[in-house]
């Protein structure tokens, strides 16, 4: 387990390198690695021709629901934005669940119910999405702390909790 000094982090498995047989690695354009029991960083992009659809509320609210429907059942969602066109997530797969599923549910819900608000068919998001599997403690504070100040660094708002399309969000 992870020993990070902020107690706001959750325990992660680290990887040490001595775990790659451990490892599911698969390719398409970009390398996804998958051990059980560790944290992902991940970050899904909608499809170039969408502009940026999470400026919509409505369409942001369909995004969080589809997020949290599967919390507690297929991953510990630990953290997440949705950005105007893109979202990034922290997780963890529960037992016996692949990350490549969890990906193929979220995406496919989604896109079908955002597509059906749009009166619209077709891919919604990027075929590939990027995933970083957290090696340890200083990863992981990494990793939040970009997902947490991200709508703050793309000028959106001025403070992360602030930012209603956010795990981080503190209504005032």
């Amino acid at each position: 387990m992870s020993d990070t000094k902020d107690s706001s982090l959750p325990k992660i498995r680290e990887f040490d390198g001595h775990d790659w047989y451990l490892t599911k690695i698969s390719r398409r354009n970009l390398p996804h690695w998958e051990l059980t029991g560790s944290t992902y960083f991940i970050t899904i992009r909608v499809h170039s021709e969408l502009g940026k659809p999470f400026f919509d509320h409505d369409l942001a609210q369909v995004m969080m629901s589809g997020l949290y429907r599967n919390d507690k059942k297929s991953y510990d969602l630990q953290a997440f934005v949705i950005m105007p066109d893109h979202l990034h997530i922290i997780l963890k797969p529960l037992s016996g669940t692949r990350l490549s599923e969890i990906m193929k549910n979220l995406k496919g819900s989604t896109a079908y119910q955002i597509n059906k608000m749009l009166n619209r068919s077709g891919k919604f998001w990027q075929v590939e999405n990027f995933d970083h599997l957290i090696r340890d403690g200083l990863g992981l504070r990494e990793k939040w702390e970009y997902v947490k100040e991200n709508p703050v660094k793309a000028k959106l708002v001025d403070k992360a909790e602030a930012y209603p399309y956010s795990s981080f969000y503190a209504p005032p």
